[in-house]
């Protein structure tokens, strides 16, 4: 799937202030978690009386908290309007240091 740096950013919104049950997604979701960018993870079921079902919901990873920055630092920029509509490109983990 092809999304705009602007349809990414506010779906990385979307996952970081909302507890957006993985069944009901948006569909730009799937392609974040394939980037490595949303995790799913099993919410707490409330308690109470009555038989609550646990639900899956989409939050950041580590990436996806990186990346929501960098976006937002775009957003900033005066070539913003020019960049949003450009197609989103994941970034490349940059390599880890090894040991010596």
């Amino acid at each position: 799937m092809k999304h705009s740096n602007e349809a990414v950013l506010e779906a990385l919104r979307h996952a970081q202030y909302r507890q957006v049950p993985w069944p009901k997604r948006p569909k730009v979701f799937e392609f974040l978690r394939g980037a490595g960018l949303l995790e799913t993870i099993r919410q707490r079921t409330p308690d109470g009386p009555g038989y609550h079902a646990p639900v899956d919901i989409a939050v950041l990873t580590p990436r996806g908290k990186a990346e929501i920055v960098r976006l937002e630092r775009s957003e900033r920029a005066p070539t913003w309007p020019d960049e949003r509509v450009n197609l989103y490109l994941v970034p490349v983990e940059a390599p880890k240091p090894t040991g010596t």
